[in-house]
């Protein structure tokens, strides 16, 4: 008989612990990762085409234990949280996106840029090729009961400004980069995400086929925790051209390392139903004659507006210094 051992942990603040340890070392990850340095060099004019905060509102992590793809034992154990953000209205996070731009174009000024009229963009012909969206837009989950949802969104322009229409994969359309081309000023895109939690996740496989235990154990334990981040991939797409064979004219600047504000900011409460929970037990009863177990845990996390407001800006604050100094250096 195979045991199976599941866990799934909540948890309302980040904690780290610290030990002794061998002659390794952890590997270092720069705060931002620059593609193309080249084409930052030599200049002091852009123009800005786009500023967007992502907020996500709905996420997953999951886990699953099993054995090595040469062994025979099918058994296994899968855990996941689905993590939920509610009290934050589209007001607050308005608000958040309209200081984010606006320290955001002081930065650029301080360091040395002109943001050039944004008349050059509004004349151009091509660039008036370009749909947009209306913000904010959101993304919402489809097969939530089949599949446990995909992750949930609402991403916002500065007031007044709308979003540009992404190709699929979330691609600028070739317009953008046709009008930087025309207008030989480049022009910034800035997109940052900001998630409301953290998840961990941690599996253990252990055999027993040369001790008195019988089978194998599983372990897989999947946690979440309140804390603001702006994720990796923010950052900024730095428009000169269309991108040839021999040229690309084009880099980015993006968030390597996560910007991270943590604490707790709201109420975390288990929102997992009856439905589920059922389901859950169902599987742990099956997981000891099949040998394979899963279970599953709904949070949501009611936050409190203000004191949000002030981590998520924070990070976004944090994450403009961090890009705005690697810019004007690689200029």
């Amino acid at each position: 008989m195979k045991k199976i051992i599941f866990s799934a942990v909540i948890l309302t603040l980040i904690t780290a612990c610290a030990g002794i340890g061998g002659g390794g070392s952890a590997k270092v990850v720069e705060p931002t990762a620059i593609t193309n340095a080249k084409t930052f060099t030599g200049q002091n004019t852009v123009l800005m085409g786009e500023f967007s905060v992502t907020f996500v509102t709905f996420d997953k992590t999951s886990a699953t234990a099993k054995s090595s793809m040469f062994s025979s034992d099918t058994g296994y154990a899968s855990s996941a949280i689905r993590a939920k953000l509610e009290g934050v209205s589209d007001e607050v996070m308005q608000s958040i996106t309209d200081a984010a731009y606006k320290d955001f174009t002081a930065g650029l000024r301080a360091n040395g840029y002109t943001i050039g009229d944004e008349s050059a963009l509004a004349g151009n012909p091509t660039w008036q090729k370009i749909k947009y969206d209306d913000s904010p837009r959101k993304t919402t989950s489809s097969f939530k009961v089949i599949t446990g949802g995909s992750r949930e969104d609402a991403t916002f322009a500065p007031t007044g400004k709308k979003l540009i229409s992404k190709n699929i994969g979330g691609m600028l359309p070739y317009q953008a980069y046709d009008a930087a081309g025309q207008l030989q000023v480049p022009i910034i895109n800035a997109n940052y995400v900001v998630h409301f939690v953290y998840f961990g996740s941690e599996t253990e496989y252990r055999s027993n086929a040369y001790s008195d235990i019988k089978g194998a154990e599983y372990s897989a334990e999947v946690s979440v925790g309140q804390g603001i981040q702006v994720v990796p991939g923010s950052g900024i797409n730095w428009m000169r051209g269309v991108t040839s064979t021999f040229n690309d004219p084009n880099g980015q600047l993006l968030i390597q390392a996560p910007v991270v504000i943590p604490g707790a900011y709201g109420k975390s409460e288990d929102s997992t139903s009856g439905l589920q929970k059922a389901a859950n037990v169902f599987s742990s009863a099956l997981g000891a004659l099949s040998g394979g177990s899963s279970s599953a845990k709904d949070i949501n996390i009611t936050a409190n507006p203000n004191d949000y407001k002030a981590r998520a800006s924070a990070a976004l604050t944090e994450a403009n210094k961090r890009l705005l100094s690697a810019l004007a250096a690689a200029r």
